[in-house]
C-alpha cells in the first residue's frame, strides 16, 4: 500500500497484539503506541516490543507511555523496543523531561487541560508535542476541545480522550491539532484494537480532508 501523506497525523496506542501493530500501520497510522505502565489494562513489557513491531514499516514511528517511571527504566525500555518517542503521561516536571531531552529522546507530554492557566503550562512545557487528553487516559472520556484548541494555537497538540470514527471530523476542525490520539475508540476490549473501526477512522478523516 502507498503511503499517502495526510494534513493530521494519526497515532494508535494502546496497542497489544502484533495484528492490530499491522493492521494500524497499513491503514495509515504514522504512530504507534505502547503502553508501559504496569498499572494499565493496556500494558506491555518492554521486552515485547521487538516483537510487537517486527516488520514495522520504516515510516511508523514508535511511542512508549510512561508515567512517573525512573529515567533509568525509560532509557532502557528505549533501547530495548527501539522507540521513537517518549510520551510522559504522569506528573513529570518540565525538568525531568529536560533531563530526557539531553539524553538525545523525543518527548511527548500528556496535559490534562481543565483551566487556562494549564494552556499557559503546557504551551512552555519541554516537548516536542502536548498531547491532550481527558484526566483518565484510555477512559474513552472526551478532553476539553475548547483548551486544546487554544493549546493548538500556540503548541504543537495531538488531541486524545473519547476520539471515535465518528467524532473524528468534528475533533479535527474544531481544535486544529497535528493530529489525533485513539485508544478506547477503535477498541473491541481494553489492549485488542478493531479492524473495522481503525479502517472506518481513517476513511472519515480522508473524506474529512
Amino acid at each position: 500500500m502507498k503511503y499517502v501523506i495526510r494534513r493530521y497525523e494519526i497515532k494508535i496506542c494502546g496497542l497489544t497484539r502484533h495484528e492490530d501493530v499491522l493492521a494500524a500501520a497499513g491503514a495509515g497510522a504514522d504512530y504507534v503506541g505502547f503502553v508501559l505502565v504496569p498499572s494499565s489494562k493496556r500494558y506491555v513489557a518492554p521486552e515485547r516490543l521487538a516483537e510487537l513491531t517486527k516488520d514495522l514499516p520504516e515510516h511508523v514511528r514508535k511511542v512508549g507511555v510512561f508515567a512517573d517511571a525512573s529515567l533509568e527504566n525509560i532509557l532502557a525500555a528505549v533501547k530495548a523496543g527501539a522507540l521513537d518517542i517518549v510520551q510522559l503521561h504522569g506528573n513529570e516536571a518540565p525538568e525531568y523531561a529536560e533531563q530526557l531531552r539531553d539524553k538525545g529522546v523525543c518527548v511527548w507530554k500528556a496535559a490534562h487541560l481543565r483551566q487556562k492557566t494549564d494552556v499557559d503550562f503546557y504551551a512552555d512545557y519541554p516537548a516536542e508535542r502536548i498531547v491532550a487528553d481527558a484526566a483518565e487516559g484510555g477512559s474513552g472520556k472526551r478532553s476539553s476541545w475548547e483548551l486544546a484548541a487554544k493549546l493548538a494555537r500556540r503548541k504543537c497538540v495531538m488531541l486524545a480522550g473519547g476520539i471515535t470514527p465518528g467524532n473524528a471530523p468534528e475533533a479535527l476542525k474544531k481544535v486544529n491539532p497535528a493530529g489525533l490520539d485513539l485508544a478506547s475508540g477503535v477498541e473491541e476490549a481494553p489492549g485488542i484494537k478493531s479492524k473495522e473501526k481503525i479502517t472506518m477512522l481513517f476513511n472519515h478523516i480522508r473524506e474529512a480532508e
